[in-house]
């Protein structure tokens, strides 16, 4: 097939990207060790929770989501610390209702092409890079690379500068992703010997950077073009245990008594807003419910 400008959607493989052009994929196993996953859906039981949930096991983690018909279940798992059938074992007795179907295996690996875009050809999607589904990232990553192409599209010629600027953009969003995944796994306080390595494993000069900021004074320096703000950095932070060793000195200029009432008002308004509110199912029922 004979084209001026190609889009590679062709998953994992790279068909475009990779086989033909040889890009090169950078390798962040080293910082993301899991490498396989199992889904499976499984009956719903009970009230229809208003949110993911995401549960610590011996060697990975668990996702739990509420739909409407059915719960998705899915173990993300590192193979070298667990075999496929206890990684099962341990998706399947952890249901809260009946499964609907046998574990769907998928294998693959954290990282990223070393060129998003190269030549005449654009990767989108897992043929640009895959980051595990910890934060459910890779629709952003697709519309991103879409905005960034609409930004640089080619005219007659291909102008290097333009390519070089996609890929810097496109590289610098993986690498921010990147480092907010790590952080829930390096911070982790389990005692196996998956999540024990987690902890003493090497880390990106950023992530340690940003580490230490907050370790000293608790501050948080969040670009502007990063997907986490620093309502998520600090909950991974402070949720994880990590207390600052000293406070910002500006906290002196305020005047407490304000900090608490403020504090007081929101609390108050949270409170007085969710007791009013409809449960899950209610406004489901109200104004989304599937037919099925």
């Amino acid at each position: 097939i004979t084209g001026d400008f190609f889009i590679d959607c062709s998953g994992f493989r790279g068909i475009l990207i990779e086989d033909a052009l040889k890009t090169g994929y950078e390798d962040w196993s080293d910082y993301l060790p899991c490498d396989r996953a199992l889904a499976v859906p499984s009956e719903s039981v009970g009230g229809t929770k208003p949110y993911t949930m995401s549960i610590a096991h011996q060697a990975g983690w668990q996702w739990r989501i509420p739909l409407q018909h059915r719960t998705g279940n899915g173990h993300v798992y590192c193979s070298r610390y667990i075999s496929d059938d206890e990684a099962a074992n341990t998706l399947l007795s952890n249901l809260e209702g009946k499964a609907l179907g046998d574990p769907r295996p998928l294998k693959f690996m954290t990282g990223r092409r070393k060129k998003f875009w190269n030549k005449n050809c654009l990767a989108i999607g897992l043929s640009a890079g895959f980051m595990e589904p910890l934060e459910s990232t890779s629709i952003h990553l697709i519309q991103e690379s879409i905005a960034q192409l609409l930004n640089m599209l080619p005219g007659g010629e291909f102008n290097t500068h333009e390519i070089d600027q996609f890929n810097n953009v496109t590289g610098r969003d993986y690498e921010l992703i990147r480092d907010f995944l790590i952080l829930h796994y390096h911070l982790n306080e389990r005692d196996e010997k998956f999540w024990v390595d987690c902890q003493t494993m090497p880390i990106p000069d950023s992530l340690k950077h940003r580490i230490a900021l907050f370790r000293n004074r608790g501050r948080l320096f969040i670009e502007d073009d990063n997907l986490f703000r620093l309502d998520s950095w600090l909950a991974v932070l402070h949720g994880q245990g990590i207390m600052p060793e000293a406070y910002d000195p500006m906290v002196e200029t305020k005047d407490e008594a304000k900090i608490n009432k403020s504090l007081l008002d929101i609390h108050t308004s949270f409170i007085k807003t969710t007791n009013t509110l409809p449960t899950h199912d209610q406004y489901i029922k109200q104004h989304c419910r599937a037919n099925f």
